[in-house]
């Protein structure tokens, strides 16, 4: 909004595909989106719920090749180390300081869709 040039928007829009879905691994790392869904998170209540689909609503912490939680990863390159388990805190664990930016981010994309030229008058 300060530089009033659409590419910052157009590159946080990527930034949410990402999220969503548009990356190496193929997951949306947001519960309850998507067709190929976050569904084991490490995540306590989604758990020990007794519900089989996870708490929607939450970001994933996605892809980290330093798998240090040691738990199984099917691919370790940097862009899929991740693993849908709930042993897998290294990378599928839900934590406030994503979820927040993320709720930022797309309703930031919302407010703006108009101004960026997404949706027509």
């Amino acid at each position: 909004m300060l530089t009033k040039d659409k590419k910052y928007i157009d590159y946080a829009l990527t930034n949410l595909d990402y999220l969503l879905g548009r990356n190496g691994t193929g997951y949306s790392f947001l519960t309850g989106i998507g067709s190929k869904q976050v569904m084991r998170p490490h995540h306590r209540p989604s758990i020990a719920d007794g519900i089989e689909e996870p708490i929607p609503g939450l970001l994933s912490g996605g892809p980290n090749p330093g798998r240090q939680d040691k738990c199984h990863y099917d691919h370790t390159e940097p862009e899929t180390a991740f693993s849908d388990t709930d042993c897998s805190y290294a990378s599928n664990e839900i934590a406030i300081n994503w979820n927040a930016p993320m709720v930022y981010l797309a309703n930031a994309i919302e407010a703006l869709q108009k101004n960026a030229g997404y949706v027509q008058p």
